[in-house]
């Protein structure tokens, strides 16, 4: 079944084509018609839209716009699933443009609120019991409301001061439609759009839709709060919200209030005597522990994440977008970030070429000279002018012009150091990055390199490798030969150049034989021709032979002749 088919298959037809057509009108209005046209997608659009396609080209208003803006008003207008894919193709300057991915940053999560109706029946299905019952109080006005969810104030029985997590109502159908659209459009734009390919849609959306299906669960938000504070038990400097178990579940999360403020809020953290540059070193040291010891980070450490206490610690929330690496990829990817942050182009370029991103059609020189470039005009500004996060930003544009494809792992890691950096900079301006993160980096570089756990897990690797090798070659061997006795082993032995001799070789003589049939078929031609002419009637079987046998060497020759014509070789 095709795409659209699998779409527009019963019994959700209706809802999926209202979708489908609301999707292609707001596409078209902002002047992406021409890629519903390419796409083929355009003959389920409403006829309003449709012409859309046709007159984008003569909208002035449009001609105002950047294409980056339109996109992301696309994706606001289209709501919760669309701002997400947004927020996410912000973080992937291996397959979005920067110039994009820069006005997909400015994506607002902030949406109208939903009934408190709504809010209590979520609540009560969820938690199997009334509001009341569960809560001694429960505000019915939110405090914030986005594309996921919205957030409550309410007391326990026992007093505490808590917020609750409610998703909102009928998210999961939402969801579930506009994924199955985008995988349909994915699909029709990989097959129809041939420039669209090196951006790779399907695996990108489908990329997106595993992680939106983690984030919409409340329960894997819960424990990912539970494993960084696990990780983080013997760190006093930072305070997670405590989480209720017993009163969560898929959709709905409760957990301590953070009496707290916003990180970048300067008068807050004058009026209680709060260092903006311990927060900053503090917070810094944080993200990169959590990447480089913990291999478990916060994918999406923005200003209204960070709180700080009034006693001076820092205090985040909403776990729900996290990366996680393992340790080999921490090893690798510490060393990549070593060598960009000592603006060592060699050792940058090896890293790529051990990480199996470097193929053989990859200028490795220019690509190297580029980065040098790059780093030489940051090496050349005071500390106080350096943005590390435009530097890796244009970092990783660089290299991605030469088609080096980047793990998904290490953008994210680029996004939470260059996003953190942003903030310790906006509360304390002398902030240094390459002072603050090259010592943090190094020094875990060193420990990782020296630890001898690190190399004998390596080695203990290889040995269990080579281990069962050893185990299971005998008998690998003694099938083999078994196979060679009874002859149902062949060697097959491919070599180019000899296969190409060999077309080469037969084609030579399959003209050769042509041209042996034509001259054989001329000769009869000529002993035959005395006897066709005495014919006395155009009806001799001997006239027609005569003319049967100069059509085919006519045509043997006209053969050889084409053929010598194409390869240019006898």
């Amino acid at each position: 079944m095709s795409a659209i088919g699998q779409l527009l298959k019963l019994p959700q037809y209706a809802r999926n084509l209202a979708r489908l057509r609301q999707v292609l009108a707001v596409m078209g209005r902002h002047g992406f018609g021409h890629w519903l046209v390419r796409a083929g997608l355009d003959k389920y659009a409403s006829p309003t839209t449709r012409g859309l396609a046709l007159a984008e080209s003569e909208d002035t208003a449009l001609e105002e716009l950047t294409w980056e803006l339109r996109v992301r008003s696309c994706c606001e207008e289209l709501g919760p699933t669309f701002v997400k894919l947004g927020q996410v193709a912000a973080t992937r300057p291996d397959i979005i443009p920067m110039s994009l991915i820069f006005e997909l940053r400015k994506l607002q999560d902030n949406v109208a609120p939903f009934d408190f109706a709504d809010v209590r029946q979520i609540v009560e299905a969820e938690l199997g019991n009334t509001l009341e019952a569960l809560y001694s109080d429960f505000t019915e006005k939110p405090i914030a409301a986005a594309s996921i969810g919205q957030v409550h104030r309410a007391t326990l029985l026992d007093g505490r001061a808590v917020v609750v997590k409610v998703q909102r109502p009928g998210l999961d159908n939402a969801i579930r439609t506009d994924l199955e659209l985008l995988a349909m459009m994915a699909r029709l734009i990989e097959e129809r759009v041939p420039e669209a390919v090196a951006f790779r849609p399907v695996d990108a959306i489908d990329q997106f839709a595993r992680g939106l299906k983690r984030e919409t669960d409340f329960l894997g938000e819960l424990d990912n709060i539970e494993r960084f504070r696990r990780n983080f038990a013997d760190e006093p400097r930072l305070h997670l919200p405590i989480t209720h178990p017993e009163l969560s579940a898929r959709r709905v999360l409760t957990m301590e209030f953070i009496d707290g403020f916003k990180v970048n809020n300067l008068d807050k953290l004058a009026e209680h005597g709060v260092s903006g540059e311990a927060i900053a070193k503090a917070g810094v040291e944080i993200i990169l522990r959590s990447i480089f010891e913990h291999g478990f980070f916060h994918a999406d450490p923005h200003p209204g994440n960070f709180f700080i206490l009034p006693d001076g610690r820092i205090a985040l929330i909403d776990f729900g977008m996290m990366g996680s690496v393992d340790r080999d990829t921490i090893d690798d990817l510490l060393s990549f970030l070593v060598a960009l942050l000592l603006s060592d182009t060699e050792m940058l370029v090896t890293q790529f070429i051990d990480l199996g991103l470097v193929d053989d059609s990859v200028n490795v020189r220019a690509m190297q000279g580029e980065i040098a470039e790059i780093m030489a005009r940051y090496n050349g500004r005071t500390l106080a002018q350096l943005d590390i996060g435009v530097f890796i930003a244009e970092v990783f544009e660089a290299v991605v012009r030469y088609h080096v494809r980047l793990p998904v792992e290490l953008i994210l890691i680029g996004k939470s150091i260059s996003t953190v950096e942003g903030i310790a900079q906006e509360i304390y301006p002398a902030f240094n990055p390459l002072e603050e993160l090259r010592p943090h980096l190094v020094e875990l570089y060193a420990r990782r390199m020296l630890d001898p756990k690190t190399h004998t897990r390596k080695l203990y690797r290889v040995l269990h490798d080579y281990a069962g090798l050893l185990r299971v070659l005998p008998g690998e061997i003694r099938g083999v030969l078994r196979r060679v006795k009874a002859g149902e082993l062949t060697l097959n032995i491919r070599d180019p150049d000899a296969e190409r001799q060999a077309v080469r070789h037969e084609r030579s003589v399959n003209r050769a034989l042509i041209s042996a049939y034509g001259i054989t078929a001329w000769v009869l031609f000529t002993v035959t021709l005395p006897h066709a002419l005495e014919a006395t009637s155009w009806r001799s079987p001997m006239l027609w032979y005569a003319v049967m046998l100069a059509i085919q060497g006519l045509v043997s020759f006209i053969m050889v002749l084409l053929s010598l014509g194409r390869s240019r070789e006898l």
